[in-house]
């Protein structure tokens, strides 16, 4: 599949999300929901952590691209990034929470800075499940399936630790909640599921039809006889 084509493709599945994601924080602005727990009070705010968070759409963006040669196994990744951004939309809707972030200020260090842009950008809310651990862990279990991944095993767990580091991420930087993480994580594997479960129909349907349209060999002449 031609680059232009899978960036097309990444263009498409994400600019919905996106639109509605920004849109619900517009007209959602009340938290119904309070996901702070005990283990969400311990964590510490670690502002370097900012450039582990921004490591997402370059990694996505790049890996995609790049890494997938398979086409049924690319559109398994964007059918599953559109199928998980349609699922948080409606838990965003539905199950609005936001993250009281503003206990967490920290403006004298670049990466304080570049926290305070992000959160200009990006509000509290929409913080059930998160984005960004569903689409870094989803990106993780796709990778597994990759030719070069399979000949490279360590590709895999650099990709499992990168999701790991982003996940660590979201709770260090106070962007979401612990439960936010392990929704998330879930939420990718279902996803992962459901669209893999695409691909090996859609394979055995290629089978299928390979073997209808190809014609049966011609009988050998016994050169014996």
């Amino acid at each position: 599949m031609p680059l232009k084509v899978k960036a097309r493709y990444l263009f498409l599945a994400f600019l919905p999300y996106l639109i509605f994601y920004f849109l619900i924080q517009s007209f959602i602005g009340v938290s119904q929901y309070d996901l702070l727990t005990g283990i969400d009070e311990r964590i510490p705010f670690v502002p370097p952590f900012i450039w582990v968070y921004h490591t997402l759409i370059p990694v996505v963006i790049l890996t995609a691209i790049f890494l997938f040669q398979n086409r049924d196994i690319f559109l398994g990744l964007i059918f599953s990034f559109i199928f998980s951004g349609i699922v948080m939309c409606l838990f965003y809707i539905f199950f609005p929470s936001f993250y009281p972030r503003e206990l967490f200020v920290e403006v004298s260090t670049v990466s304080g800075w570049l926290i305070e842009i992000t959160r200009s950008i990006d509000g509290p809310h929409n913080t059930f499940p998160s984005g960004h651990v569903t689409f870094a862990w989803l990106l993780m279990f796709f990778v597994s399936l990759s030719q070069y991944t399979r000949k490279h095993s360590w590709i895999k767990v650099l990709y499992f630790c990168w999701a790991v580091l982003v996940s660590i991420s979201t709770l260090t930087l106070k962007q979401h909640f612990i439960v936010d993480v392990f929704s998330g994580i879930a939420l990718a594997a279902v996803s992962y599921y459901l669209c893999r479960k695409l691909i090996v129909v859609r394979h055995n349907e290629k089978l299928i039809t390979n073997r209808c349209t190809t014609p049966f060999p011609k009988k050998l002449s016994n050169p014996n006889v």
